[in-house]
């Protein structure tokens, strides 16, 4: 574990704003871990705002929903933050669409929990739900753990410097979390819920803990931790051993400890789903980095190209940027232009200048042991990027780098900059392809 500067400052204090609807949206078919979607329009075909408008092909897949009422224009290859390209579902929204479509009335909570597991999993499985955390994994099958687990970990960690869509999504809409998190009980029947915020997010520890004391909510044994503000807190297994000091053997899921952690953004969507019959098409994305003139979280449609949000100018630059990153700044991916859409997993875009940049070239190693210091899954990366070099395919196999969760921790506490989550991921696509 890292202590980083957090940078999560003004960003943090200001309320969410909605982003303008895009002019056109773009929709990638591939949002979620697994086979893209298969499109079930046409081009020329007209839509409606939340319609599916391409079906989860297999079990580890995600329903497609239109984030806007239009026109599909084509479907063909576009810029994806992920896979540099990806077939989607260009939409021309209808100028006459309302900029927000108003709310519907919330379902009562004793029509959502007295439908049975089945039907609860079905409509978050129908909604194309998918973890919000940024693995994408559809959700309901997440939900559908071969064995029994005894404990439900919601993760408010949001460990990522720059990022706060999870902590404004967590003291804006406390009380839709909780009834997302008691969707999720009613399915998975735990016996303990933890919900697990770090130390600098003390407003939304004050408002769960508030929310809690009413014991109003259909909950197991349930009570908020509160962690270390350390990076990767919000690592999957990471979080596991912090709470339950439960160990994940190599190559196995959560569910082998009797454990299962959802998004506090999954939570949230699950709600959204099940109260409002919203699908996933919209979510709240951290906009910072010393380039911006104001950094804020804005609640975005999916598709909705980076550079449209300049154009309609509810995004400025103070400075031109010398790098755009989707995600946070130790997992996330740099990307050449501002012509990439938000997708259902992107938490953040970070817009930084050349001065904020580290231009210090990679250099030989020098075998310091820090990477291996300071890696949270106790594996060896300076080995990693040493037989990625060579394309040792046996090699990292027997270094065990599909553990890796590419953190990027050793990359940062290196000081020989050696780019080791570079090769790390150059590693694993080369036993992918094998």
């Amino acid at each position: 574990m890292i202590f980083l500067k957090d940078n999560k400052k003004p960003q943090k204090n200001s309320y969410t704003q909605k982003a303008p609807l895009p002019k056109t949206a773009v929709v990638p078919l591939s949002q979620h871990i697994g086979r893209p979607a298969k499109p079930i329009v046409e081009k020329n075909s007209l839509v409606e705002e939340n319609q599916i408008i391409a079906k989860a092909d297999g079990l580890i897949s995600s329903n497609i929903h239109s984030p806007v009422k239009g026109k599909v224009k084509d479907i063909k290859e576009f810029n994806h933050p992920i896979l540099k390209h990806s077939p989607a579902v260009i939409i021309e929204t209808d100028t006459k669409q309302e900029a927000y479509s108003s709310e519907t009335a919330a379902k009562d909570p004793s029509q959502v929990l007295s439908l049975p597991s089945e039907k609860l999993i079905e409509a978050i499985r129908q909604a194309g739900i998918v973890g919000m955390g940024g693995a994408t994994f559809p959700t309901a099958v997440k939900l559908t753990p071969p064995k029994k687990i005894d404990t439900l970990i919601v993760n408010g960690a949001e460990c990522e410097p720059f990022l706060t869509c999870d902590f404004r999504i967590m003291i804006e809409h406390t009380e839709s979390i909780i009834r997302g998190i008691e969707i999720i009980t009613k399915i998975l029947q735990p016996e303990r819920v933890i919900i697990a915020v770090e130390e600098n997010k003390k407003e939304a520890i004050k408002r769960f803990n508030s929310k809690l004391h009413t014991k109003k909510y259909s909950l197991p044994k349930a009570e908020v931790i509160v962690l270390a503000s350390a990076y990767p807190q919000g690592a999957e297994k990471q979080l596991i051993y912090n709470t339950l000091k439960r160990k994940t053997p190599a190559g196995k899921l959560p569910f082998e400890v009797g454990a299962v952690v959802q998004n506090v953004g999954t939570c949230f969507a699950i709600y959204q789903a099940l109260y409002l019959n919203k699908p996933l098409t919209e979510r709240v994305v951290t906009f910072a980095g010393d380039a911006l003139t104001e950094p804020k979280n804005l609640l975005v449609k999916t598709g909705t190209l980076v550079s449209e949000l300049f154009s309609q100018g509810i995004l400025e630059f103070k400075k031109g940027p010398a790098k755009v990153i989707f995600g946070g700044p130790m997992m996330g991916i740099a990307v050449p232009s501002l012509d990439f859409p938000i997708l259902k997993g992107t938490s953040g875009v970070l817009f930084f200048t050349q001065s904020a940049i580290d231009p210090a070239p990679e250099q030989t190693c020098i075998r310091c042991g820090r990477c291996v210091d300071v890696c949270p899954m106790n594996l060896l990366p300076l080995m990693f990027a040493k037989h990625g070099k060579t394309q040792d395919k046996e090699a990292l196999k027997d270094y065990f780098i599909e553990d890796c969760i590419e953190c990027g921790s050793c990359a940062y506490a290196c000081p020989a900059k050696i780019p080791l989550v570079n090769y790390i991921k150059l590693g694993k696509e080369l036993i992918r392809k094998k």
